[in-house]
């Protein structure tokens, strides 16, 4: 999956997350561990200490990753 210029919202649970940062799962916004390699990141993995909705950033642009900022607003 290509990324594309919106966040995805998830109702998530409380632990470690491992969300997508290639763009490429076909599991977004987590990470399948199908594309990491040298050209690749890794996956950022990020501790949710309590649940609830969170936007995860799919434009590649927040300043908040893996969080999502309303860089996307400003793409073209």
């Amino acid at each position: 999956m290509a990324y594309q210029n919106r966040p995805t919202v998830v109702d998530e649970t409380e632990g470690k997350k491992a969300y997508c940062a290639c763009g490429e799962s076909a599991n977004k916004p987590y990470c399948d561990g199908s594309h990491m390699s040298a050209s690749h990141p890794g996956p950022c993995i990020i501790d949710i200490d309590k649940a609830g909705k969170v936007a995860i950033c799919d434009c590649a642009n927040s300043g908040n990753t893996p969080f999502c900022d309303g860089t996307h607003a400003s793409l073209p």
